[in-house]
């Protein structure tokens, strides 16, 4: 049997310390303001659990937010585009589960500038990020933010149901589409 003690770590990866094989479980302390890493995405090979343990969490989609509070839970099937911030003002906590565990089929909901396809695959290579289509095979790497340069931009929803938008985890400059390089 496996136990996992807690921490006040802002990620703690619960599989590891727990020796899951089947699922990822994972614990996140966000502080006011801060959101879950990525940005939106959706896994096509896996389903997602989100239970608050305390505060209040908004999970952002294509369509609506979900305001989810201490106690409560939401799942997002696959293929569901979803991320979750903090916006309240004391910290919170939500155990995120997934299954099954080590998903690799992660989509972000933007489109193809060679063929349009909607829903671009994040890849690492060599220590660089690239967003691979899986339609017509072309691989694009983006520009970082032009106000603060920092190099990772994150996917947002936009104002009108199914927009979206890339926005800047750090400075939070806001554009309509990544700048390809």
């Amino acid at each position: 049997m496996q136990t996992f003690a807690s921490n006040d770590a802002p990620r703690k990866s619960l599989s590891d310390a727990l020796g899951t094989t089947d699922v990822a479980i994972n614990r996140y302390r966000l502080a006011p303001g801060e959101g879950l890493p990525s940005g939106l995405h959706t896994h096509l090979d896996q389903e997602e659990v989100f239970l608050v343990l305390d505060g209040t969490v908004t999970f952002e989609t294509l369509s609506e937010p979900v305001v989810v509070d201490a106690g409560e839970a939401v799942r997002f099937a696959p293929g569901e585009y979803q991320t979750g911030a903090n916006e309240g003002d004391s910290s919170a906590t939500v155990l995120a589960v997934g299954a099954p565990k080590g998903s690799e089929a992660v989509r972000v909901p933007l489109d193809c500038p060679d063929c349009g396809h909607r829903g671009l695959s994040p890849e690492w290579r060599d220590g660089e990020a690239l967003l691979a289509c899986p339609d017509c095979g072309g691989e694009h790497r983006t520009r970082g933010c032009p106000a603060c340069e920092r190099e990772e931009m994150q996917v947002a929803s936009g104002e009108d149901e199914g927009e979206t938008v890339v926005v800047c985890p750090d400075c939070g400059a806001e554009r309509a589409t990544p700048r390809w390089t």
